[in-house]
C-alpha cells in the first residue's frame, strides 16, 4: 500500500485539482484548516480547536486524536496512519500527515 505525506500549508489552496489525489489533498488542508461552528449549516464540521494555545506536550495527543478522527470522517477514502507535527521558531505549529488510500478508491 502506497504512503502519502501531507505537510498542512493553509496558504496552498487548489480550487481546480487535476487529479483526485490532488482533490484529497485539497479536502485534508481544508479539513485541518476549519474548525467546528464556523460552517453555517454545517456546524460539526472541522476541529473542537481545545488544543489551541496549549504547551505542545499536552496538544500533541489531543491533536493527533482529532486528526485522525476528523480526517477520516470527513475525507472517508483515507487511513491516517501517523502524524506528526513540525514547530517553527515562530511558534506556529503544522501538522504532517502520513495516510494511505483505502481499497476501492481509483487515483
Amino acid at each position: 500500500m502506497t504512503r502519502y505525506t501531507l505537510t498542512y500549508e493553509p496558504k496552498n489552496i487548489n480550487f481546480r485539482p487535476a487529479t483526485v489525489l490532488e482533490e484529497i489533498y485539497q479536502n485534508i488542508n481544508t479539513i485541518l484548516s476549519t474548525y467546528k461552528f464556523t460552517v453555517p449549516l454545517f456546524r460539526e464540521f472541522g476541529f473542537t480547536a481545545e488544543f489551541i494555545d496549549r504547551p505542545l506536550t499536552v496538544l500533541l495527543p489531543i491533536y493527533v486524536r482529532e486528526v485522525v478522527e476528523v480526517v477520516e470522517k470527513y475525507e472517508p477514502r483515507v487511513m491516517v496512519e501517523e502524524v506528526k507535527m513540525s514547530a517553527e521558531i515562530e511558534g506556529k505549529v503544522y501538522p504532517i500527515i502520513y495516510f494511505s488510500i483505502r481499497n476501492g478508491v481509483k487515483l
